[in-house]
């Protein structure tokens, strides 16, 4: 089992001289958790951040990946300069004892690469967790509603440990079978070239061997040769039947110039080229209108917004740092999808339109390489007849070259310039159709008999058919070949990837159930239960590599879960599902990191989320970090045993400035203790006075003026007077009512007069009545307050009672 028992930053983040989070107590080697308390930019990220770049196995930190920051933001940015070391050391409790203290340091040299201590100890430390334990807000929210299917399961791939099954899901489907169904389609391209060649030569459009014998046997009858029977002695006789080319030079020269004339014939200009060309040419450059927008966004920005506004609970409109567009808090989560919809989009548009250009980008390089072959021909020809001239075929192969090389290579951040032109296409066409009568012209001229123009021109025709015929063949067998190959491969494939998908339902179905009982915990106010993880397996660009969840929102199926589910029901239902990986697959390593994971929106289920690591992870260490004072003083009573810790400052070389934490209980008393702090005493029972009775009303259900509006809050006294008349009608004379009451005496003072500067005035406040007013008040307390579940007494409607969570403390009516 492992947990931690010292944190130790250098020169990392914003922490620039070397500073330890112990997690022990004096004569205590057991490690605890802790809460630290600080305010945003106080240096307690900085810890989060070393923590996860201690644990990465990557040596990441995700967040500064997203925010473009990476390597390079890592150390303190005084480090280099001060010669101070950025490293990140935690000292481990390992019951196992094959751990102890372990340093990552990082290299300004070699960012990517730190130095480890023990690289055979950091493997055991890796291997020791399946899910990463250490949770953030933002993935939270991430996980939850930020995402697709595909991203929820490419995150839940990253909590359970399927990575390895994921990424050779991912790979399967993005890489390997495309490129075999490319593949295919190149040996069909191919073997249809081909066809066509034969095809011209042939003058048919039929290319069966019995139509390529029938043609074949025409013009063997021509020069009085005996027809043959099969396709196989055809073959087998063209090589004789070349023997009798004209061995003269004149014979000779034309026997070149007939070579070459058959082999200019053949050639085709790719007719639908250039609309492609101008089809791909729209879409690159639209696209790229798109992605000028799609740069700008910044997803953690947008996100930062979003928690911003949610933890400022206005309905004021703020501005979207991605688009400037102004929203509600109610719009928020539609906002976000929208924005993160389109990302989606673009990247999968970029993806279509990368195979689009890879594709088009063949077809240019197959048509190069035509007029290569047609370039050397005319080559062949020129030095027979040296006035021919072929300069539009040069500059047609120019055009594709360069269009190749350029935005066919980077379509997205090359110019798109179409080099090519119909002009120049129809004058290279011209031009071949000029250079075959040249070529008849001066075969004419040399003055060869007409029966050695003929032989020649029939043998030449006879010995391409018999080359393209095997050619077609070769291609044939080659595609059938590759094809049988490619369905076996997918067979294989297929089996596997079942076998992968089998394997990660039954891991769903495993934590399926407890991801019901944690939320259950989270969020017992609501008739949502049988939550699943499903895998969806329709049909689709990532079917069987996406996931959803699916629950019964009263007794209705539902899928996916944010139909239905506010942003607070998603934000329980994502910290459900982390915190079910934890137990499930974290069995050796006991600690849990969690960063400010509680947000505006569950300002009351901030108990719940206690509750379940009371309940479910007794056994585990958590070291939690918050901004939030109120959720940090509920922590403080609710775990007593836990190590408190608040940061009072931040300086850029000093980092952050930890001290110890007090409840404010024990911080009211620190004040009393001094009586130049009398006042600063009052201020601070005031205020938690006021919180704590806007807290028992809530839990027992008074009725209050204007709590959940935006109209001025109840006074203190409202507050009181509330509580008392609850407690009155169920209670009747109890003695907590007449405690009440006691307390209630001093609310003039807490409130009336110590909350206003009374600077012009003879009146002060002496000790003895704040002293009073706070005995009064913690006596209340402590008749509301369960010693043994730590939880204040709230009503339960089921057994119409006030008692604690745990039920030891009852109160009962006074008869």
């Amino acid at each position: 089992m492992l947990k931690v028992k010292k944190i130790t930053l250098s020169g990392f983040r914003g922490i620039l001289k070397p500073q330890d989070l112990i997690l022990t107590e004096k004569g205590d080697s057991n490690p605890h958790s802790l809460v630290l308390y600080g305010l945003n930019s106080s240096g307690k990220t900085s810890f989060v951040d070393g923590i996860e770049w201690f644990l990465s196995e990557e040596n990441k930190v995700e967040w500064l990946t997203r925010e473009d920051a990476e390597e390079k933001a890592y150390p303190h940015l005084a480090a280099d300069s001060k010669k101070v070391e950025s490293f990140v050391e935690l000292q481990f409790n390992d019951t196992d004892k094959k751990l102890d203290s372990l340093r990552k340091t990082y290299s300004h040299k070699k960012i990517t690469q730190p130095t480890l201590s023990s690289e055979s100890d950091f493997e055991n430390v890796y291997k020791v967790f399946v899910i990463k334990p250490y949770l953030r807000y933002l993935e939270v929210i991430d996980f939850v509603y930020n995402h697709t299917g595909l991203k929820k399961y490419q995150r839940l791939a990253n909590w359970m440990g399927f990575e390895s099954e994921q990424a050779f899901q991912e790979k399967l489907a993005l890489k390997i079978l495309p490129e075999l169904k490319r593949r295919k389609e190149e040996l069909s391209n191919t073997v249809e070239t081909l066809g066509s060649h034969l095809s011209r030569l042939t003058g048919s459009s039929d290319i069966s061997e019995i139509e390529i014998l029938r043609v074949s046997n025409g013009i063997l009858a021509l020069h009085k040769i005996a027809e043959k029977k099969n396709v196989s002695e055809l073959m087998d006789y063209i090589p004789e039947f070349a023997k009798l080319r004209a061995i003269s030079s004149v014979g000779i020269t034309v026997d070149k110039l007939t070579q070459a004339e058959t082999n200019i014939s053949l050639f085709a200009i790719n007719k639908t080229l250039l609309e492609s060309l101008a089809d791909a040419k729209k879409k690159v450059d639209d696209f790229s209108k798109e992605l000028k927008k799609i740069e700008q966004i910044n997803v953690i920005g947008l996100y930062d917004q979003a928690l911003e506004v949610l933890n400022k609970q206005t309905e004021s409109a703020t501005v979207c740092p991605v688009c400037g567009t102004s929203w509600k808090k109610d719009e928020l989560v539609k906002h976000i999808q929208d924005e993160l919809g389109l990302l989606t989009k673009v990247k999968e548009d970029k993806e279509a339109l990368e195979l689009t250009v890879s594709r088009l980008k063949s077809a240019v390089r197959t048509e190069i390489t035509a007029t290569e072959r047609l370039v050397s021909k005319y080559d062949d020809v020129q030095k027979i007849i040296p006035v021919l001239t072929y300069e539009k075929v040069k500059s047609y192969k120019d055009a594709l070259s360069i269009m190749e090389s350029g935005w066919l290579t980077k379509p997205l951040g090359s110019n798109t310039e179409i080099t090519l032109t119909q002009e120049l296409r129809d004058q290279s066409e011209e031009e071949q159709q000029q250079i075959l009568k040249t070529i008849t012209a001066e075969k004419t001229k040399i003055q060869p008999s007409e029966k050695d123009i003929k032989i020649a021109e029939d043998i030449e025709k006879l010995t391409q058919i018999r080359t393209k015929l095997i050619e077609v063949k070769d291609a044939e067998a080659e595609r059938e070949f590759t094809e049988k190959e490619i369905e076996k491969f997918i067979a294989v494939s297929n089996k596997l990837v079942t076998l992968i998908q089998e394997n990660i339902k039954s891991r769903f179905n495993e934590i399926s159930e407890r991801i019901g009982k944690y939320f259950s915990i989270l969020r017992n106010d609501k008739d949502i239960k049988n939550i699943e993880i499903v895998l969806n397996e329709e049909k689709g660009r990532a079917a069987g590599r996406s996931a959803e969840i699916q629950l019964h929102y009263y007794d209705v199926t539902v899928k996916p879960a944010y139909k239905v589910l506010s942003e607070s029901l998603l934000n329980s239902l994502g910290l459900a599902v982390y915190f079910t990986c934890i137990k499930q697959f974290n069995q050796d390593c006991k600690f849990i990191v969690l960063d400010d994971i509680m947000n505006s929106l569950d300002i009351d289920k901030r108990d719940t989320l206690l509750d379940l690591i009371e309940q479910e992870f007794g056994d585990y260490q958590v070291i939690l970090f918050t901004h939030d004072y109120y959720w940090f003083q509920k922590i403080l009573r609710r775990f007593p045993k836990w190590i408190r810790k608040k940061i009072k400052s931040w300086g850029y070389e000093t980092g952050a400035l930890i001290d110890v934490a007090a409840t404010t209980q024990g911080e009211i008393e620190e004040c009393l203790a001094d009586a130049t702090k009398i006042e600063d005493a009052g201020w601070k029972l005031g205020r938690y006075v006021e919180s704590t009775l806007n807290e028992f009303c809530e839990n027992l259900w008074a009725k209050v003026r204007y709590r959940y509006t935006k109209n001025d809050p109840p006074a203190m006294e409202e507050l009181f007077d509330a509580l008392c008349g609850r407690l009155k009608d169920k209670l009747n004379e109890h003695p907590v009512v007449k405690q009440i009451q006691e307390a209630k005496k001093y609310e003039p003072i807490l409130r009336n007069f110590v909350s206003h500067a009374r600077t012009n005035s003879g009146s002060t406040v002496s000790p003895q009545e704040i002293k009073r007013a706070a005995k009064e008040w913690f006596k209340l307390e402590s008749q509301l307050w369960c010693n043994d579940c730590s939880q204040f007494v709230e009503y339960h409607k089921t057994k119409s009672s006030i008692e604690c969570h745990c039920g030891k403390l009852k109160l009962e009516k006074v008869k």
